[in-house]
């Protein structure tokens, strides 16, 4: 199901059978596009958090893992989803990524502009977060262009050091 797109992307939600499909092993029969650069499959993948809390709340799924595919190719470029609802005080996390073979073409910054416009629908919706170890410099460029402020830093039992960024809003849609 199409979500919303971009100048360049269509993103496009897993179905609940989509997790289902990936808890078996196995890569969902896509529709309408291919995911040559096994995106989900090799390399670094949220799956194994969004599988459980998707079961838990098939409702989820829709903002869980939300595909990049590039409009020119019908390609799965990457990924952004929320690592759960918004909280009692409106915020809601982004994660993302690009396969390697795309980066540094603005398709990250791209696709977090559209997710956050699309989530920024949702009244439930106050604040919104993003985190990244401050030795991503890409991400850390992209953060900071979009006028997110730093609020503090975690440290994630996976990734280490990530630094907090977040912004209202009612600043992001200006």
């Amino acid at each position: 199901m199409s979500l919303f797109e971009t100048e360049r992307l269509r993103c496009e939600s897993l179905s609940p059978s989509d997790y289902a499909t990936f808890e078996e092993g196995n890569e969902p029969a896509w529709n309408g596009f291919t995911n040559p650069y096994k995106h989900l499959i090799e390399g670094p993948s949220p799956l194994a958090f969004r599988i459980p809390r998707v079961k838990k709340d098939p409702g989820f799924a829709e903002i869980a893992i939300v595909l990049a595919i590039n409009k020119s190719t019908n390609e799965v470029i990457g990924s952004a989803g929320f690592h759960d609802f918004p909280n009692e005080e409106g915020m809601i996390e982004i994660g993302f990524g690009i396969v390697p073979e795309m980066r540094n073409q603005g398709f990250g910054k791209e696709l977090l502009i559209g997710m956050w416009k699309m989530i920024c629908k949702r009244p439930d919706v106050k604040v919104l977060r993003y985190t990244v170890s401050p030795d991503n410099a890409p991400s850390m460029h992209i953060i900071k262009k979009l006028g997110f402020t730093q609020v503090g830093e975690q440290m994630d039992p996976e990734d280490g050091l990530e630094l907090i960024f977040e912004q209202k809003v009612e600043d992001f849609l200006f």
